[in-house]
C-alpha cells in the first residue's frame, strides 16, 4: 500500500516499523500492534515520582534537555543543539508553569495539569500561519510530556532494532534520544517540514515524511512487519511489494549520484549552462542558522524571519536584545553577502500578550504585521532602529522588508517608519547605518497586481510564494483537504509572478522569491524563466537548485516560462518542466 505525504527530509529507508504512542492518562505503554516493533515505555508512578512538585519536575526536565543539547553539540551539530537548549528554557517558562499551577488547583493530577497547559499554548501556535512558528507546537508538548513522565517516574524504551520510527507526531527528542543507528527513518501521520523532529532528521541525514493522512489506521489494517519511506518523493510504502523495493532502490541510486554531481558545483557561482548567474540565497529563522546557510554557499540571507524575538515572552524585546540578533547575523554574512530583515509578522493569529489586540474571527486577513502600526508604531519602529545600528556595527548596509504590505498606503507607511527611526538615531547620536535598503514582501495579490505602482517607492520586492498562493487560490494552507491547491505552479500564481516582475522591470529593481517555491527545483527553472533575479529558500535546498539551474540555459527557460503561463494548472507545469529537470538526474 502506498501513501503520500510531504518531503521533510531527502532519503530511503526500508526497515521494520516501530511506532512511538503515549497514552495519556498518568500511563505510557506500548501500543498494542502487529508483527512491527513497538515503541512504548510503560511506568507506573513511584513514590519518588509522587513527591516532585511541578518545579522539581520542570527543573529536572531541562536539567536533561541542557545534557541533551550537550550531547547533541559534541557530535558537531551546534545550529540542533540549539534546539534543546531552547526546549530546556520552554520547561522552566513561567508562563507555562503559572497555568499549569492553575490546573492543578482545580484538582487534577499534576501530570495531566502541565499537559492541559501546554495543550492550550500549543493549540495557539498551530493556529499561526507561519509554518515554522507553527512547528513549535511540538517542541512545547514534548517538554510537557517530559515533565509529566518525571511526576509520574516514567521513562520511553528506544527500538531494539534498526527501525523506522512511526507515530502520529515524534516529539523532537525523542528524534535525537534514539541510538545511532537505531533510527533509519521517520513517518508522521501529522508534523510539517519545520518542526524540529523533521529539523532534526535532516541534519542526522535521516529520511522523513511528514503528514501522511490515515498513516497510523493503514499500519494497523495491514499489520506489516516492513515499511519503506521516500523522503524526497514524500512516500510511504506498507509492506512493499518486490517491485516497489527494486523501484525505490533505482530511486536511492540516482539521488546518490544527484547528490555528488550537486556537492561537485559548490566553489563557485550558481549559473544557468550558458553562464548567465542566479543569486541563491538562504531563508532563516533564528542567527543559529546562519551557519548551515553559509556551509551551502548561499550568496546571502534573502528571509530573515524575526518572530523568534517576538513569541514566548510577556514583553516585547528590547531594542538591545534585537541588535544583538540582527548583529550577528549581519556579520556573519559581511558585507558582501546581503541579509534581508523580514519585519515582525506578527498579530492577531499569534498569542503575544503585550499587543493587547481583540480576538479576530480571520486574524490571517486581520491586523497583522505593517498593519499594526497604524495604530502602534513603537513595536516596527524599534525594529527599525536596531536593525540600522545592528547595519553600523557589522560594516554593512542593512535591508529589510515589510510583509503583508496591500496598498500604497502601506508602502508610504513603512518609508515614513524607516525614517523617522534613522532621524531618531542621528538625533540621539547613536551610530547607524547612513541608509537602509527597504523592501517589502509580494504576497497579497494587491500588490502584485499594483506592483507598477509600488515598486518605484522601494528598493526590491520579495514574493512570498506560500501566502501568495494562498491568497490567490482562497485556499488554507492549514487545510489538509486542500493540499491539490497549495501548489505554487499554479498558472494563475503565475501570472501574477510574471506582473511583479514586469513591475519591478519598469521601475529598474530586482525582485526576489522567497517562498517555499524558491527551493523546489521545478519552481526554480520557472521563476528564473519569469525573470525572478534571485531565489531564496532552505539551506538545504540550495545544491540540489543550483544542480537543476546548471543544466538549463536561458532560452529554454524563456521557452518554459511562456507555456507554463499559458497552462491550465500546476499539474501540466511540472510536467512541462519534468524533461528539463530530467537532465540533472
Amino acid at each position: 500500500m502506498r501513501l503520500a505525504g510531504t518531503p521533510a527530509a531527502p532519503g530511503i529507508a526500508l526497515a521494520p516499523a516501530w511506532q512511538f504512542s503515549t497514552v495519556h492518562g498518568g500511563d505510557t505503554r506500548p501500543r498494542a500492534a502487529a508483527p512491527r516493533s513497538v515503541a512504548g515505555a510503560p511506568g507506573e508512578r513511584t513514590e519518588a515520582a509522587a513527591r516532585l512538585d511541578l518545579v522539581q519536575a520542570a527543573t529536572a526536565a531541562a536539567e536533561q534537555l541542557t545534557g541533551l543539547g550537550d550531547r547533541v553539540r559534541a557530535l558537531g551539530r551546534p545550529d540542533e543543539a540549539e534546539i534543546f537548549d531552547g526546549q530546556a528554557l520552554m520547561a522552566e517558562d513561567p508562563t507555562l508553569l503559572d497555568a499549569a499551577r492553575e490546573v492543578e488547583a482545580s484538582g487534577r493530577h499534576p501530570a495531566d495539569a502541565i499537559r492541559a497547559a501546554a495543550a492550550v499554548i500549543a493549540t495557539g501556535f498551530e493556529a499561526l500561519d507561519d509554518e515554522l512558528l507553527a512547528a513549535r507546537a511540538a517542541d512545547i508538548r514534548d517538554v510537557a510530556e517530559r515533565i509529566a513522565r518525571i511526576l509520574n517516574g516514567e521513562t520511553i524504551a528506544p527500538p531494539d532494532r534498526p527501525s523506522i520510527a512511526v507515530a502520529d507526531d515524534l516529539p523532537p527528542s525523542m528524534t535525537a534520544e534514539i541510538p545511532a543507528g537505531l533510527l533509519l527513518g521517520i513517518a508522521l501521520e501529522r508534523g510539517s517540514r519545520t518542526a524540529h523532529a523533521a529539523i532534526l532528521a535532516r541534519s542526522m541525514g535521516i529520511p522523513a515524511v511528514v503528514g501522511v493522512t490515515g498513516l497510523l489506521a493503514a499500519l494497523d489494517a495491514e499489520r506489516a512487519g516492513e515499511i519503506a519511506i521516500d523522503g524526497t518523493a514524500g512516500e510511504v510504502f506498507i509492506a512493499p511489494t518486490a517491485a516497489e523495493r527494486s523501484a525505490l532502490e533505482g530511486r536511492a541510486e540516482e539521488a546518490g549520484g544527484r547528490a555528488r554531481r550537486a556537492a561537485t558545483l559548490r566553489g563557485r557561482p550558481a549559473a544557468l549552462a550558458d553562464g548567465e548567474r542566479v543569486m541563491l540565497a538562504a531563508n532563516i529563522g533564528t542567527p543559529d542558522e546562519a551557519a548551515g546557510a553559509i556551509e551551502r554557499e548561499a550568496a546571502g540571507v534573502g528571509l530573515f524571519r524575526t518572530e523568534f524575538l517576538f513569541m514566548e515572552r510577556l514583553h516585547p524585546p528590547t531594542e538591545a536584545e534585537q541588535v544583538a540578533a540582527y548583529r550577528r547575523v549581519f556579520a556573519d554574512f559581511g558585507p558582501d553577502r546581503p541579509v534581508v530583515v523580514r519585519l515582525a509578522d506578527i498579530g492577531g493569529d499569534k498569542a503575544i500578550p503585550y499587543l493587547g489586540l481583540p480576538h479576530e474571527d480571520n486574524p490571517f486577513l486581520g491586523v497583522r504585521a505593517i498593519r499594526l502600526a497604524y495604530t502602534s508604531r513603537d513595536l516596527l519602529r524599534t525594529q527599525l532602529r536596531a536593525i540600522s545600528r545592528a547595519g553600523a556595527m557589522a560594516g554593512v548596509r542593512p535591508h529589510c522588508m515589510a510583509p503583508m504590505v496591500a496598498t500604497l498606503a502601506d508602502v508610504d507607511l513603512l518609508l515614513e517608519l524607516r525614517d523617522d527611526a534613522q532621524a531618531s538615531l542621528a538625533a540621539e547620536g547613536i551610530d547607524h547605518a547612513p541608509g537602509i535598503e527597504t523592501g517589502i514582501m509580494v504576497e497579497v495579490p494587491s500588490a502584485a497586481l499594483m506592483a507598477a505602482e509600488l515598486a518605484p517607492k522601494v528598493d526590491f520586492f520579495s514574493i512570498g510564494t506560500n501566502d501568495l498562493t494562498q491568497y490567490t487560490l482562497a485556499a488554507d494552507r492549514g487545510n489538509a483537504a486542500l493540499d491539490a491547491l497549495q501548489d505554487a505552479l499554479h498558472p494563475a500564481v503565475l501570472r501574477l509572478i510574471h506582473a511583479v516582475v514586469a513591475g519591478a522591470d519598469g521601475a529598474g529593481i530586482p525582485v526576489a522569491v522567497c517562498g517555499e517555491l524558491a527551493g523546489d527545483p521545478a519552481g526554480a527553472l520557472v521563476l528564473t524563466g519569469l525573470g525572478v533575479d534571485e531565489l531564496s529558500m532552505a539551506p538545504g535546498s540550495i545544491d540540489a537548485v543550483r544542480l537543476a539551474l546548471s543544466s538549463v540555459t536561458r532560452p529554454e527557460l524563456d521557452e518554459l516560462a511562456l507555456r507554463a503561463l499559458r497552462s491550465a494548472d500546476a499539474g501540466q507545469v511540472r510536467d512541462l518542466v519534468a524533461p528539463l529537470l530530467a537532465r540533472s538526474s
